[in-house]
């Protein structure tokens, strides 16, 4: 019986290490992009914005953000510290700049926006990646 009782004891710290384990690297700092595609088909694009667009897509639930002062400050309960940020990747090249930064998604490299949600113009098809970085 207490063999069985020392099996059991260590079966057990082995699972909550795992579980620890598991959990670490769930919370490695790491944080996925929020990559949007402008094709929903029941938007109307004419003179709208991304953050028009975003607020489209949080009313459906697809999305949740907060911003303040006309920056974003947090997406989908992530949010900006004193040295991570969210930065705005495009595939609108209207409205991008390579030489401040580009995103890799894939294979496919967006430029940095030129301008902030608020003031950016949405065009059908294209991409807005928000990407999480650490300065």
């Amino acid at each position: 019986m207490k063999r069985f009782k020392v099996i059991i004891s260590v079966m057990m710290a082995a699972f909550a290490l795992c579980c620890l384990f598991v959990a670490c690297n769930e919370d490695d700092g790491t944080v996925e992009p929020v990559v949007i595609t402008a094709s929903d088909e029941s938007f109307v694009y004419e003179n709208k914005t991304l953050l028009d667009y975003m607020n489209y897509l949080q009313g459906k639930n697809e999305l949740a953000f907060t911003v303040n002062d006309g920056m974003v400050t947090s997406i989908n309960g992530i949010s900006n510290t004193s040295n991570s940020y969210w930065m705005l990747y495009t595939s609108d090249t209207d409205n991008a700049n390579s030489d401040w930064g580009t995103y890799n998604d894939g294979g496919a490299i967006y430029g940095s926006a030129t301008l902030g949600a608020a003031a950016l113009v949405i065009k059908e098809n294209c991409i807005y990646a928000w990407v999480y970085q650490t300065f």
